[in-house]
């Protein structure tokens, strides 16, 4: 395969990993009306659990990885940024749910020089700064804003889990196969959903096709969506797919507004905006050396 083939096959996948991510949030958004949150996390995560040692085994790939307690801690973060990202969906509409998601490449720089050593840029600041004011212009309360609650808390926190679990992804991703990260999420967010799951009032199974259908539709939307940026990630860098993944945010706000009726607002356009150009910008800075390449360059 030729690297403009190979660039080429990555274009492809990068145009369908926002759209299979999306239809992962759409679909976990419309779950709601049949499924408790436990219910399409531990769904989503059982599906992986048995999918992915068999792909591992395809590929004769280390399943187990190194590092495994901080696997484990990825995994942890990871299930729990998409179970409280399903909680807001059930709370707040569902585009404003993902805008306040998308501020995770601000929390990432933000998080980097404590996790990855990596110094965030000067630039990036100012950027920081942008996304944290468009976040103010959407929440901050006026006439016709709906009062605050635990949906725009459980997203903000997703987005600094995600955070957490992309920056913990460029630390174990040296030593250990996607699959392999993939593998833990699954693993963590099936023990983290299954306790509340038992005890919930409401039927532990799904008691509807349609309930089975959703399940099943978050849980394949979201193999693919992972597979597919895998599969981008190999063939073009990696700040090329961050910035293409955006595309996901238009993606579900138009669904939101045109589809579920969802209030659109000049605050929450100028809001998206700030904090949609602060993840562009962010991901189009060049990384900052750390002090150990440093010292590598000079010694």
């Amino acid at each position: 395969m030729t690297a403009l083939q190979s660039y080429s096959g990555g274009v492809v996948w990068v145009l369908l990993a926002p759209l299979l991510y999306a239809g992962m949030s759409i679909s976990a958004k419309l779950a709601g009306a049949h499924l408790s949150v436990w219910q399409i996390g531990v769904g989503r995560f059982v599906f992986g659990l048995l999918l992915v040692p068999v792909i591992v085994r395809s590929l004769d790939l280390d399943l187990w990885g190194r590092q495994r307690f901080w696997l484990t801690m990825r995994g942890l973060c990871g299930s729990v940024a998409f179970l409280l990202l399903v909680a807001s969906f059930q709370r707040i509409p569902l585009s404003l749910a993902m805008v306040l998601f998308y501020l995770y490449p601000a929390f990432t720089t933000l998080l980097s020089p404590w996790v990855t050593g990596e110094p965030p840029a000067k630039l990036s600041w100012l950027l920081i700064g942008s996304a944290f004011v468009g976040t103010s212009l959407i929440l901050w309360p006026h006439e016709t804003s709906p009062a605050l609650n635990w949906g725009h808390l459980f997203a903000v926190i997703a987005s600094v889990l995600c955070a957490l679990t992309l920056l913990l992804v460029r630390r174990l991703g040296k030593d250990n196969n996607i699959y392999t990260l993939f593998f833990y999420l699954c693993i963590t967010g099936t023990l983290a959903g299954l306790g509340p799951l038992l005890v919930q009032e409401t039927p532990i199974v799904p008691q509807t096709a349609e309930a089975w259908m959703s399940v099943a539709a978050v849980a394949v939307f979201s193999i693919a969506a992972q597979l597919t940026i895998n599969q981008a990630l190999i063939r073009i860098p990696a700040a090329t797919v961050s910035i293409m993944m955006t595309a996901e945010v238009p993606l579900i706000a138009t669904f939101g507004v045109f589809y579920l009726g969802e209030p659109l607002s000049w605050r929450l356009i100028v809001g998206a905006c700030l904090i949609f150009g602060s993840g562009v910008g962010l991901n189009l800075l060049p990384a900052k050396p750390t002090a150990g390449q440093i010292e590598k360059e000079t010694s």
